[in-house]
C-alpha cells in the first residue's frame, strides 16, 4: 500500500481513503487503509479540516445571565471613520440582544468607558470573552468586580461563538454600506438597532421582544429538545494532532494539522462529546476539543529536527542540543549525534 501511495504516477498517489480504496478495489478493506493513513505524515498533516460541524450549546437560564464580548479590528478603515479602530461588541446569550461601542484604542480605560455606556442600559452576571489581553487588564477587572460581574475566558478555537456570529452578521451589513458610502460610523447604531429588531430564527422572535416575562418561553424554544450524549470515538491514550486555526487567506497547500502530537486524556460526554488532551510531557492543554478538531495518528519514535542549537562531547560521545520541528522549546533536548539521520 505504501508503494501505491508514494508512487506519483499512480492514480491514488497521496490521496485520501476513498481514492485509495477505489484504486485498490477489494484487495484491502477501508479499515486497513484508514489504519495505514494514520501513520503517514504527508496525509495526517495535510488532511482537510472540517470547518462546519455541530458544537455544544451555551446554556443559560435567564436574560442577562451571561454575555459574550469581542473586539472587532477595523483599523484599516480608521481614516474613513474619524480614527475609530475597533468595535466592542456584546451580546446577551438568551435574548440575542446586542450592543456596539466604537473605540479609537483598546486600552483598559477605553474598554472600561465602553462598558459604562452599555451598563447604563442593562447589566449582566457573567461575562465571557476569548483570551484577548484587553479584557484581562486590572482596570477593567476591578470595574467588573465592583459591579458583581464574574468574568471568564474560553480557550477553544471556536471561542465565543455567539458574539462572533453576530460580528459576521454586522460586518455583512457594514461592508455593503461602506462600499457605497466609504464610512460606517454614522450608521453603526442604526445597524445595531436593525439587528435587535430583526426576527431571530433560534428564539422565534426579535431580540428586543425578549424580557423577564417571556424568558422562560424563549428558554424552551432554545433548549427544550434534549439530545442524548454522543459516543466517544477517540479513546484515552490515543495519539492525535490538533487542527490549526486557519487564517482567512491561508494557502490550502500548507499543513492543516499540528506537527506536535498530543494524547487524549479524557472524553467528556456531551452532545456532541468533546475531548481533553495533554502534550507528550503530560502537561494538560487548556480547553476542550471537538472530534473534528483532532486527528488520530500513530505514534512514531522518531521526530524531525528543526535546528541544532548546541553541541558537546560527553563521555567521548558527540551530542547535539536540538529543537524538534513544530514543538515548543520545552521539548528541546540533548541527543546522541548517532541518533540523527538525514532524510
Amino acid at each position: 500500500m505504501n508503494e501505491t501511495y508514494q508512487d506519483p504516477s499512480h492514480p491514488a498517489s497521496f490521496g485520501g481513503l476513498d481514492a485509495i480504496h477505489r484504486a485498490l478495489g477489494r484487495k484491502v478493506s477501508r479499515k486497513e487503509i484508514k489504519n495505514f493513513l494514520e501513520g503517514v505524515d504527508a496525509y495526517t498533516l495535510h488532511k482537510p479540516i472540517r470547518k462546519k460541524f455541530p458544537t455544544n450549546k451555551v446554556i443559560v437560564y435567564s436574560i442577562d445571565q451571561q454575555w459574550q464580548a469581542d473586539l472587532v479590528d477595523l483599523s484599516s478603515l480608521s481614516k474613513y471613520n474619524k480614527g475609530y479602530q475597533y468595535l466592542l461588541c456584546c451580546i446577551d446569550i438568551l435574548s440575542k440582544y446586542a450592543w456596539i461601542v466604537p473605540l479609537k484604542q483598546k486600552r483598559g480605560k477605553d474598554i472600561l468607558e465602553a462598558f459604562k455606556i452599555i451598563f447604563s442600559h442593562r447589566k449582566l452576571k457573567f461575562l465571557q470573552t476569548d483570551q484577548g489581553t484587553e479584557f484581562e487588564n486590572s482596570i477593567f477587572q476591578k470595574f467588573l468586580k465592583e459591579n458583581n460581574v464574574k468574568y471568564f475566558t474560553t480557550y477553544n478555537a471556536t471561542k465565543a461563538s455567539i458574539v462572533e456570529r453576530f460580528n459576521r452578521t454586522l460586518k455583512t451589513k457594514m461592508w455593503k454600506y461602506f462600499t457605497s458610502q466609504n464610512t460606517y460610523l454614522n450608521v453603526l447604531q442604526k445597524l445595531v438597532q436593525s439587528y435587535n429588531n430583526t426576527y431571530h430564527s433560534s428564539i422565534k422572535r426579535r431580540p428586543i421582544e425578549v424580557n423577564s416575562e417571556n424568558e422562560r418561553e424563549v428558554w424552551f424554544t432554545l433548549y427544550g429538545k434534549k439530545s442524548p450524549p454522543s459516543t466517544c470515538v477517540l479513546n484515552v491514550g490515543d495519539i492525535v494532532r490538533i487542527s490549526k486555526k486557519k487564517l482567512t487567506f491561508e494557502k490550502g497547500y500548507e499543513t492543516n494539522f499540528s506537527e506536535e502530537l498530543f494524547v487524549v486524556s479524557e472524553c467528556v460526554k456531551r452532545s456532541p462529546s468533546v475531548y481533553r488532551i495533554k502534550d507528550l510531557l503530560g502537561e494538560p492543554v487548556l480547553g476542550t476539543f471537538y472530534l473534528q478538531e483532532l486527528q488520530k495518528v500513530k505514534f512514531k519514535e522518531s521526530f524531525p529536527v528543526e535546528k541544532i542549537l548546541k553541541k558537546r562531547t560527553k563521555k567521548k560521545r558527540l551530542e547535539y542540543f536540538v529543537k524538534f520541528k513544530g514543538y515548543p522549546n520545552k521539548f528541546n533536548q540533548w541527543i546522541p549525534a548517532s541518533n540523527i539521520s538525514a532524510i
